[in-house]
């Protein structure tokens, strides 16, 4: 029997039990929720795991997101600018290769306004989707990435389509028709 001294002395020969520590393990078939394991000795969830269960992306997630969606702005403002400005470079080309003077085919005109146009909508869609995904707190970052990827391709799609208009510049630069070089007299 313990003396009424030793009755307010701190048990240390077992550990402290506290409510927060005390998991009961889940039942049977119930599906785990949350971020920790439930119960000693049991498996840690995957992020997947986690990002299913409502848990929040991490935090460097929002701040990646917006950064490159916000390049991706500026990469489509500089797309629709090339696109713009494909024809006039075209008449450029001619002009300092002495190859007449550069008419543009009538498709070049709608050709430039689709791709600047899909070059908005890659965007917005992007921005939307990201936003979506950041509001149901999933990892969203990879949206700009992928959006940056196919927005590159339809600019050299529709960049091509503009210059395949041109056999006299295409010609030229393939070797099989000459432009009259001008010549400096003495």
């Amino acid at each position: 029997m313990a003396s009424p001294a030793d009755a307010d002395r701190l048990d240390t020969s077992r550990p402290l039990e506290r409510e927060d520590d005390a998991v009961a393990p889940p039942p049977t078939g119930a599906p785990y929720t949350g971020a920790q394991p439930p119960y000693p000795g049991a498996p840690y969830p995957s992020q997947g795991e986690r990002a299913r269960a409502g848990q929040p992306a991490p935090t460097w997630n929002l701040t990646l997101t917006v950064l490159l969606a916000v390049f991706g702005f500026f990469g489509m403002l500089y797309s629709i600018a090339t696109l713009q400005a494909i024809p006039a470079s075209m008449q450029l080309l001619h002009s300092t290769n002495g190859l007449g003077e550069y008419t543009p085919a009538p498709i070049v005109g709608t050709l430039v306004l689709v791709g600047s146009i899909l070059m908005g909508v890659i965007w917005a869609a992007s921005a939307g989707l990201a936003a979506l995904l950041l509001v149901k707190r999933r990892l969203a970052f990879w949206v700009p990435l992928v959006a940056g990827i196919v927005a590159m391709v339809v600019l050299l799609i529709f960049a091509g389509a503009v210059l395949a208009t041109d056999p006299v510049l295409l010609g030229f630069y393939s070797g099989t028709s000459g432009g009259t070089t001008p010549t400096q007299t003495p």
